[in-house]
């Protein structure tokens, strides 16, 4: 093993080795939902604003995401989980609210808010290296012949059943894209910005769509003033991902 190799490895609270940048391989469903921008601004980190869809409001990605492979496949990496992502499109070093500004003003990603997994790993992994705020709850992603399936119970947000989330299976050939998104966390009280590499087969759509439903439970709803009705929608069964070390923002 290199020297490059014994630095790129991170032992977990668990006892579990990863490697960095952490291969990823998942099938994924989410929708985007318009959202209060008043209600994002009160949990967005200073650094932040929330992105304007328009004036007044912002917009939240809600997604379930089932887990083919975390790590390499050798020792460094951990058993496949499930997931929820709810992640508020963010920009950063822009503090204007007119939407064209933004995009020309400020470095845009996505806060992710709340994160739980299924496991204990898992926990650690986001938590201890990024600063995810990943917590346990029984969740159930199923990739199935209708679509991508999400139920979550449990969590921060009570124990009856927070989110039922249906995406359902686009009729058209999904398209191979390649880009790379920019999270944003909070780890020991500051702002961490961390690159992520997707390539896959991903199908995006704008509006709702037949066989594509969402069901939130009120608190969450309440938290983040976020409508029920998606602007957009995307799925994907054979995603890949990269998962880079995480950048300290200090100013």
């Amino acid at each position: 093993m290199t020297a490059i190799d014994q630095r790129s490895r991170t032992r977990l609270s668990t006892g579990h080795e990863v490697a960095l940048p952490l291969a990823l391989s998942f099938a994924m469903g989410g929708v985007v939902v318009p959202a209060r921008r008043s209600r994002l601004e009160v949990v967005l980190p200073d650094g932040l604003s929330s992105f304007a869809i328009a004036p007044g409001v912002g917009c939240v990605a809600l997604v379930g995401i089932q887990y083919h492979r975390v790590g390499r496949g050798d020792a460094t990496g951990l058993e496949p989980y499930d997931e929820f992502a709810v992640i508020i499109p963010a920009v950063h070093g822009s503090p204007t609210n007119v939407p064209v500004a933004q995009l020309a003003g400020g470095e845009i990603g996505g806060y992710v808010h709340w994160l739980p997994v299924t496991t204990d790993p898992a926990v650690a992994l986001g938590r201890e290296i990024w600063g995810y705020p990943k917590e346990r709850a029984d969740i159930t992603v199923t990739d199935g012949p209708e679509g991508i399936r999400t139920v979550v119970s449990g969590g921060e947000y009570g124990n009856h059943e927070t989110v039922r989330l249906q995406v359902a299976r686009p009729r058209t050939r999904a398209r191979t894209r390649d880009w790379t998104l920019t999270s944003y966390t909070t780890k020991d009280g500051a702002l961490v910005r961390t690159p992520v590499q997707i390539r896959g087969e991903v199908t995006i759509g704008i509006g709702p769509s037949i066989g594509t439903s969402l069901e939130i439970a009120p608190k969450l709803a309440r938290d983040l003033g976020l409508w029920r009705r998606p602007l957009g929608r995307l799925s994907g069964s054979r995603v890949r991902a990269r998962l880079l070390e995480g950048e300290w923002i200090t100013e």
